[in-house]
This record gives C-alpha cells, structure tokens and sequence, in this order.
C-alpha cells in the first residue's frame, strides 16, 4: 500500500520482493499397505524406523509379508514410511469399569485391534490432588517372557475428572495422549451436590476472625472466584453456625439469577466440627470451591479448601470408576478406633469366582511378653504392620500386595490381576480399619481388557482378536470409507506404493490407478510361483498382466534370499519391493532422484543369494520386455540391474521408458503442484507471469546446477514459459493461467559400448 504523508519529510515503506522460493517435496516416501499381527487398522501410521514398526504394529509376523519388506527398506536405506493395517475380523479388546455404586461409568478400548489389547490392565486409585473427586489411572501392558509376565510399557494418567467441563476430563485426557487404550464415558448416574468441608474445628477459632483476618474467596460450580466479607454486615462472629450462617447469606447474595448460589447452604457437621458448604446444583459440574483472598484472608483459619487441609467433594465425584483393589472407609479420627487385646486380623484371597484360594492371620496387637506388638496408634502404623505381615507370606498374592493410605482410608490391593481380598477381625468390629462394613469396597487387583471376569466393579469383557490376513480385495479397499490403500487419503505426501506379495492383477490395476492419481510410483510383486526364466518371461507377456504396464510401475525379478529372524536367521525367500523401496531412498539420498536406482553401487543389503541366477542372455531377454532384473556379481554382490518401468518395454517406445525420468517428473510435477498455490486469485497479468517465471525458474535452475538435466547451459536443460503466448485473452477471461515447462532428463546408459582396434605399425614419411 501506499504510504499516506501527511507532514514535510522522509518516510519508509518496505516493498515485497515477488519473489517466492519453490521447495521441492521428498522424493522416497514409502507407503506399505497389508496385513500385521497388531496396530490401528485402515489408520496409516508414520515410522521413521523398524524400532517404530515394532512398537506400533507388533514387529514381525510369519502372517505379515508387510512387516518383512517394512524391515527391509530401512535395513536398504529406507527414512520415512507410512503403514496402513489391514487385517480380517480384527476387534479391539474391551473392559467396563463400574462405579462403587455398580452403574457402568467408563469402557476403556485398546488402542488398536489384536489379541495384545488382552494384556493390559488398570489400575484405578484416588490418590490425587483432590482425592474426594478426582482419579489416577495405570495402563500397563504385559507381555511373557520365559513363562512370567513383565511390564513391556506403562503409563499413569493423573487427576483425571469425570467432569466433562474439567480441563482434565478423563476421556479427553487419556484419548489424547494414551498409546494404549482409549474411553467411552457411559453417562453413569450419580452425581451429587458439590460440596467442600473444612477440617474439624473449635468454636474459639472465631476469636480469630477480626478486622485483619475476614474475607473469603469462594467458586460455584467452576464459575469465577468471588470475594466476599463475613462482617459486610456489622458485628462479629458468635460461634462456629453464625460463621456459616454469615457464609450462607454472602454466597446466596452474589448470582441471585443462579440456581447453584440461591441453593447454596453452609451448616456445621455436628459429629465433626466441620464447616460444610454445598452448591445447589446437582450435577457433574457442582462444585463449591475456596482459595485465598487477595486480602484479609480468612480462608486459612477456618481451613477451608484444598490448601488450608479442607476437603472438596465435586458432584461428579460418584461417577468415578471404583479404585481397584480392596477400599477401606476413611478413618478421619483413628483415635476413635478400639482394639481387642490381641486383634487377629484374617485375609482371605479370592479367586474370580469368589472362592477362597488362600488365608493369611496376623495379630495387630499383642501385649503378651513373648512377641510385643504395640497396637497401632495412627493409620501409617497400621498400614505398616499390615504390610510387614503381607511380606511374611509365601504366596505371592499376598508378599506383592500393595498397602496404602489414601484419603485418611487403608487400600490393599494383592499381586494377581483378577484376585481381591477380604477382611475379617476377631473382635467382629465392622468399622475397625474401615476394611469392613460400610464405606469399604473389595474390587479386583487390576481391570484386564478382554479377559476380565464380570466381578466386582469390572463387566463386559470384549476380547481383542489379531484376525485373519486379507483378501487382496480387502487391502483394495474403499474410498467412501477410507479403507485398504484408500486409508492413504489421510496422508499427504508418499512417493512408492508397496503391497508386498499382492499379485491379483485386478487389486494392483486399481493401485496403479491410484498411484498414478497420488503422483507416485508403484512396486510391484510378481506371483510367488514365478521363480526361473521362462516363468519370468511369461508373466510379463502374458495378456492378462497388460493392465500393469504403467508409467508409474516397476516390478524386480528374482525374489530375493535373506534369513528370516522368526525361523533362526535361516535363508528364505522373500518379495523385493520393501527392500527395493529402500533402495531408491538410498540412492535418491546419495545421487539424487535422477539417478537410476541401478548398477553396482546399487548393493542389496542383507541378500545372502538371489532365488534364481539369471545368465547374461536371459537378462538380455527380460530387460527390453521392461522386466528390471537383479543379478549377482563377484566382489560387487547382490545389485539392482535394472530401470525401465512397466512401459519400459522397447515395442513400446514410451518416453516414460526409464524409472529415473519418470520420478524426475513426478517430482517436479509435485514440487510445482504445491510451489504454486500462491497464484491463485492473483492479478491474472503480466506483473504475476513474472513472478512465476522467477519462482519456477528458480525451481528449474536449482535442479540443473544439481545435473538433474542434459544441457551444457540452462536454455539447453529447461524452460519456463508463461506469458502472452501461453495465457490468451480468452485463457484470462476464464480465469485461467498457463505455465509451460519442459525439462531435458537425463538418460541412463543402460548399455556400453567399448570398440577395440587393431592398428597396424605405418611407417612415416
């Protein structure tokens, strides 16, 4: 724009260039399209190498054609791959978690589908920030090595809410960053009033309350915090109730249009001393909530809030999945709890089906001379002894048991996933420890997906199946449904299709089509079956694999020999395109896309042999057929010996013959296709005909420097064409800019020629 000058003097006004710099896109993206043993199905995941494949899709698998060629193109060069599974029947496990109450609350899914979804479990535990209201959950994933399970990978998940208006609303929180499994919240009942307590106090703590120690801040319902004064109206405290009296009448005032502060009551728990504040709202979102005052805070003193001790019960506080383990109630004063002289103590261990696999008695007290133990005096002491005991036995259920204190309440969870525990006393006290009675809950060790037994607060076990390779045309796919290759929409960017060992000619016309759609090339494997010469010659002949023959596909004979890690590292064979692909990424790496992926620095890492040994004259046959041959020469190994693509065929004297200009091309083609969004809706003249024949010209120019191009001088290698000549009138009238360019490829000698002379001895003159 135009600077606007208002007064005498200098002004600056910077000017863009017009000058935009084209990148040009990778060249060696991979896509591999089949079957693993596990991983998301028709969701294409990136990997960046095998140590990536075997974390998201299991590794190899005798089933998994896939998961061989994945592993050799990175073994051959390969740096960047996209994996879409495809995979016949597979289901995710499943388990329900249930709330104390028994309402189902949350169905946790595997991640992805297969059986190694029935190998995690979870563990839920109120350990938190805010333990009356919020939730951690473990996600650990088995797996056995020599005939004992250990921890393969872990993750804990903290101060989850079932608060769908929480920050950390525990189906949004675990979805996102969870590996292993994912949420469905059920919409279980329950919810309640929110409400905070305050520790338990004395009246005298009025006295405390002055001009200097008055205001409270407090929120409803996660709304706003407000400040308010307990004197606003004259005098001073008489007692603890004209406190909350005073609260009430302050908090009621704030939002006289909102039910959740006209509903608000505050009253005094006569039992406990304590300070009860409640919303009035019932919901998951009711919630009562104090912190500091900005000023004259009297928060501390009466101990409300998180902070000063107190203790904040959310409404969605009943809807949480049921700790797993077994929950005793919460023990506010452990003075109030009497022992019998002793106090034998029995656990019993329960199986799935509730019967009893074992016992374990100890004594929490015993004042006899021979083996003192002094009753417990606090809640950590009894969790102590508890402990000390559990160790002692030799069942490992017990020795591995885990003994907490959460929320003033003792948590005892045994070693075995789908095992609980149950407590009795000698004295029969049902409330001694809370670990009977009411308030106390005995629920399994841990929630397995797939294989949990409906007990306690587990149900709905589905169990997750790896399922069944394929057919060829499940690994086609739809595009209305983004399956099989079509999973690929949601990738932005691959230049080699892969779909190891898939021969059916139809699936791969479809592929090429689409690969062709995606600018990119295709790998092709030939049958399984053909495995000599004359089989070679003839699959590529045959009429029936005329639909093949495509600019923007190769295929590679012989398959190759290389150990195979399942089998002992013995020799088999296997298809080439996986460890093709890496190839043209390693040459693209080193050389360049124009050079050909061929010759002897073309080296097949891992091939121990070729499945067949092709003779010079046999080669001499495939090659002008457009079948790229891979050989085997002393010193030099297993190669590439090779580059024509399926059009390659000299009958058919396509100009797309050579797999190094057709990837040029394409190349191109896409650096520009995305280099050149920035002309749309521009001025449609000569000023923008300029810009892209700078941009592009760049482009073009960068790649001749590299020698992507014939030519001794630019004029010679490409050009870049947009002006009168290629946009008329009628072409702007419609909206319509053209660009021509053209480049010069180079060429592979694909055949050297040395002539030899015998020069006879002249004499001279």
């Amino acid at each position: 724009m135009a600077v606007a000058v208002s007064y005498p003097g200098v002004y600056i006004q910077e000017v863009p260039s017009g000058s935009r710099a084209i990148a040009g896109v990778p060249t060696s993206i991979a896509a591999f399209v089949g079957y693993t043993a596990r991983g998301p199905v028709n969701e294409p995941e990136q990997l960046f190498s095998f140590g990536d494949f075997e974390r998201a899709f299991g590794g190899l698998h005798l089933d998994s054609p896939l998961g061989y060629a994945v592993n050799h193109f990175f073994l051959n060069g390969g740096a960047n791959a996209w994996v879409v599974r495809v995979a016949s029947g597979a289901a995710a496990a499943e388990i329900g978690l249930q709330t104390t109450a028994g309402n189902l609350t949350l169905t946790a899914t595997a991640a992805s589908e297969g059986l190694w979804g029935n190998a995690l479990v979870l563990s839920v535990d109120y350990g938190t920030a805010n333990s009356a209201s919020s939730f951690n959950l473990t996600v650990t994933e088995l797996v056995e090595r020599n005939g004992r399970f250990i921890t393969a990978r872990s993750e804990t998940h903290r101060n989850l809410s079932m608060d769908s208006q929480s920050g950390n609303y525990a189906v949004a929180a675990v979805n996102a960053n969870s590996d292993l499994v994912e949420l469905r919240d059920e919409g279980a009942v329950g919810a309640i009033q929110g409400e905070s307590r305050s520790r338990p106090l004395q009246n005298a703590v009025v006295n405390d309350l002055n001009d200097d120690v008055r205001r409270l801040a407090v929120s409803l319902d996660g709304g706003p915090y407000y400040e308010f004064d307990l004197f606003d109206v004259g005098g001073s405290a008489t007692d603890l109730a004209d406190v909350a009296t005073r609260i009430t009448d302050a908090v009621t005032a704030l939002e006289p249009g909102n039910p959740a502060f006209t509903g608000f009551t505050c009253a005094i728990d006569g039992a406990t001393n304590e300070i009860v504040a409640t919303s009035g709202s019932t919901s998951r979102q009711s919630a009562v909530s104090f912190r500091q005052a900005s000023i004259r805070s009297a928060t501390a003193t009466l101990l409300l809030g998180l902070a000063a001790g107190g203790r904040e019960t959310q409404g969605s506080a009943p809807t949480r999945p049921a700790a797993t383990g077994t929950s005793g109630a919460r023990i506010a004063d452990f003075s109030a709890v009497v022992f019998a002289d002793p106090e034998d103590l029995t656990v019993d261990l329960l199986d799935s089906a509730g019967g009893n696999v074992g016992t374990l008695t100890f004594e929490l007290q015993n004042t006899g001379l021979a083996d003192p133990i002094a009753a417990p005096a606090s809640l950590a002491e009894a969790r102590a002894q508890i402990e000390a005991a559990m160790r002692g036995s030799t069942q490992d259920a017990f020795s591995q048991a885990r003994v907490e204190v959460i929320d003033e309440a003792l948590v005892i969870t045994p070693g075995g996933a789908d095992q609980s525990l149950r407590f009795t006393f000698s004295s029969g006290g049902a409330a001694l420890l809370g670990l009977t009675g009411g308030g106390s809950f005995i629920n399994v060790a841990a929630y397995q997906l797939g294989v949990g037994p409906t007990v306690a607060a587990q149900e709905s076990a589905v169990g997750g199946a790896d399922g069944a390779p394929p057919s060829a045309l499940e690994i086609q796919g739809s595009r209305a449904q983004k399956t099989g290759i079509f999973a690929l929409e949601d990738v932005d960017l691959f230049n080699i299709l892969n779909l190891p060992e898939v021969s059916d000619t139809g699936v791969l016309a479809n592929a090429i089509a689409y690969a062709e759609e995606r600018r990119s090339m295709i790998l092709v494997d030939m049958d399984a079956g053909v495995n000599n010469f004359d089989e070679a010659r003839e699959w590529i002949n045959d009429p029936a694999n005329a639909g093949l023959r495509h600019r923007n596909a190769v295929t590679y004979f012989p398959r190759v020999s290389m150990p195979d890690p399942l089998q002992g590292n013995r020799s088999r064979p296997f298809a080439n395109s996986g460890l093709m692909a890496g190839l043209y990424s390693r040459t693209d790496a080193a050389r360049g896309v124009w050079k050909a992926p061929a010759g002897i620095e073309a080296r097949l890492r891992g091939v121990q042999a070729l499945d067949y040994v092709l003779s010079d004259p046999e080669n001499g046959v495939l090659n002008p057929l457009g079948l790229n041959c891979l050989r085997t020469f002393p010193v030099f190994g297993s190669v590439s010996w090779g580059a024509r693509t399926l059009v390659g065929a000299d009958a058919l004297t396509s100009e797309w013959k050579y797999v190094p200009i057709r990837r040029l091309a394409l190349y191109i083609e896409e650096s520009l296709y995305r280099g050149t969004q920035f002309v749309v809706f521009e001025p449609n003249d000569e000023p923008l005909w300029a810009q892209i024949r700078l941009s592009v010209g760049s482009f073009m120019n960068n790649l001749f420097r590299q020698g992507a191009f014939q030519g001794a001088t630019p004029q010679d290698a490409y050009l870049v064409r947009c002006d009168s000549s290629t946009t008329t009138q009628a072409d702007i009238d419609l909206g319509i800019v053209n660009i021509l360019v053209g480049f010069a490829p180079l060429k592979p000698a694909e055949f050297v020629i040395i002539q030899i002379q015998q020069l006879a001895g002249q004499s001279q003159a």
